[in-house]
């Protein structure tokens, strides 16, 4: 994705500019001399000069990239987020499983189901960490739908690959698997079943992003209404109305309050 903002073209292109004008003044420079000197010093400048182009350019990307995830998972504004991304997934060549999921993470947040997940049925990746990828982005947009029957296949499906690459890549096994036990949990609040509660608040601690900690929370909060446990229920959908930010988490939880409210 290295010319897929703005400003990484723009950094590309000045420092691909200034290539330009050091090569014109070397041939100023040289027009007196044997004709050899100019030709070597514009082909090593500007070799030089591509490859500082794309190192400017990767640079600028990356920060851009950062800066825009920032305002999904840290500031939780959605549409801020799509606002900047939408276009994003179009400039890039090769795969694009990663900013597809970045994109349809942000249709996600914002309570845009379908759109989240035609955003990820897009690509079709062949590497298994891709893979991984793909199944839990896709296992969380369809939990969020309320598709049990889908996420649970989408969960198989990342399963599979964590069980894959257990011995071959064990810290990307154990960070998918992490997913995993994560959305297991949702699916097991879906069907009305019992969740790990303690495991559910160590994973929340551990959460290093805002929107992380919103999913945990609406599992326990199912899991509460699940038992009839208004208080518990009232507390983690008060943190959702709370702590939500612009998602979908804050009219989800507006909506549960408003059905305890009435009994």
């Amino acid at each position: 994705m290295t010319y897929a903002f703005t400003r990484s073209k723009i950094a590309a292109g000045l420092v691909l500019a200034l290539t330009a004008v050091i090569i014109v003044l070397v041939w100023i420079r040289g027009a007196s001399g044997p004709v050899y000197i100019p030709i070597v010093a514009s082909i090593l400048m500007g070799g030089i000069g591509y490859f500082a182009s794309r190192l400017a350019a990767n640079v600028l990307s990356s920060m851009e990239n950062t800066r825009y995830l920032g305002y999904l998972h840290m500031e939780l504004d959605p549409e801020k987020f799509l606002h900047y991304y939408e276009s994003v997934p179009d400039h890039v060549k090769g795969d694009r499983t990663a900013v597809l999921s970045y994109l349809a993470d942000g249709y996600w947040a914002a309570g845009r189901f379908d759109d989240a997940i035609a955003a990820m049925e897009k690509q079709l990746p062949e590497e298994v960490s891709l893979l991984g990828l793909s199944a839990s982005r896709l296992a969380c947009y369809y939990l969020a739908k309320g598709d049990k029957a889908e996420a649970r296949h989408q969960l198989e499906r990342l399963r599979a690959v964590v069980e894959k690459v257990r011995t071959s890549n064990p810290a990307l096994s154990s960070n998918l698997g992490e997913t995993l036990a994560l959305y297991q949990q949702h699916l097991n609040a879906l069907n009305l079943q019992s969740v790990e509660e303690d495991y559910l608040k160590t994973a929340f601690s551990k959460a290093q992003y805002n929107i992380r900690r919103l999913e945990i929370t609406q599992v326990l909060a199912l899991d509460a209404l699940r038992r009839h446990d208004s208080a518990k229920a009232k507390e983690h959908l008060s943190y959702l109305t709370e702590h939500g930010g612009k998602t979908f988490y804050v009219s989800w939880a507006k909506e549960k309050l408003e059905e305890l409210s009435s009994f």
